[in-house]
């Protein structure tokens, strides 16, 4: 005997990235499949709503105050736009598409739209969900749930310029406040000097994050090289409390095995979509993005764990435009 599929309710967006710049227009069609027992297919409309927001989603590192928070901080809205896309019907056996358009526009003047971000802590998420609206006695309305898609801002002026004007960033690791270790005798006796820089302390969010690093004088063998990109998650409460949490995003490595003295060795980063966006200061929430240049050391002494030079570079990410 053949199973015979149930009547489905979908969602298909225009974009085939999903990803929609703000201000744009969101569009796609909600596609309805009749099985052929249930036709003609009764209904009291069908409907789309189209929500944003930003919340704080707690993560598995987060306890105390921010426990605490996530009871005084509500949700921030951001898109909520509720279309009637037909009237009550009946549709026939097999697929109707519907229609559907709306703005991506912001639900309040006091809160503008921002990129999707995929935090530790902090989530801004758009997505929309169509209803199929039916009684009870016939089975139910049909729903799609929530079908996440994804939001760009609009180019910030302010910040491309400031990428535009922004100076290379240049750093330093030596031995002075480094915490080595019992395994880091040579390099506290005999000492350390690492240099390099970032092209810019401000870019495109859109460009790899470039630049170069040079080992100038290391006693010790050079395990690897690494760049870990960090996210800052801010938020304040009612009462002006401020509390934030530091969270690893991704970890590159730039150099494996001991580096040669006096090469100079590229920094090439791709900053990872969903899970960094443009710098955020906000009435009620901020992110922010810092880097951590990591170099591993061969330990001096047997059994011991591996000594960490570690310097730390605050970075601003800001939305551009490269299509000119």
């Amino acid at each position: 005997m053949v199973r015979q599929l149930s009547t489905a309710v979908d969602i298909h967006l225009d974009a085939s990235d999903s990803t929609y710049r703000t201000g744009a227009a969101v569009r796609g069609h909600v596609v309805v499949t009749v099985n052929p027992y249930d036709a003609p297919f009764a209904h009291n409309g069908i409907t789309l709503q189209a929500v944003g927001s930003v919340q704080l989603a707690l993560g598995d590192s987060s306890v105390g105050i921010l426990e605490a928070l996530f009871s005084s901080i509500k949700p921030v809205p951001l898109l909520d736009h509720n279309l009637a896309l037909a009237p009550a019907g009946r549709l026939p056996e097999g697929i109707t598409r519907i229609p559907f358009e709306f703005p991506l526009t912001s639900a309040s003047s006091s809160s503008p739209l921002f990129d999707t971000f995929h935090g530790a802590n902090i989530q801004i998420m758009y997505a929309v969900s169509a209803e199929v609206v039916r009684p009870v006695l016939r089975g139910g309305s049909l729903s799609t749930g929530l079908c996440e898609f994804l939001v760009e801002t609009a180019v910030d002026v302010d910040g491309s310029r400031a990428v535009s004007g922004a100076a290379p960033l240049h750093f330093e690791i030596s031995g002075e406040g480094q915490e080595f270790g019992s395994g880091g005798g040579t390099l506290h006796a005999q000492g350390l000097d690492i240099r390099g820089c970032l092209d810019k302390s401000a870019c495109f969010i859109e460009q790899p994050l470039t630049g170069h690093i040079t080992v100038e004088k290391c006693p010790a063998r050079v395990l690897s090289i690494d760049l870990e990109l960090c996210r800052i998650e801010g938020c304040t409460t009612a009462e002006g409390s401020n509390v934030s949490e530091t969270s690893v995003v991704q970890r590159t490595q730039v150099a494996d095995g001991n580096a040669s003295l006096g090469l100079e060795i590229p920094i090439h980063v791709v900053l990872p979509r969903l899970y960094c966006c443009p710098s955020i200061q906000a009435r009620t929430f901020s992110v922010s993005f810092l880097v951590r240049v990591m170099v591993v050391f061969a330990s001096s002494v047997p059994g011991a764990a591996n000594p960490v030079a570690v310097r730390t570079l605050p970075i601003r990410l800001v939305r551009g435009d490269l299509t000119e």
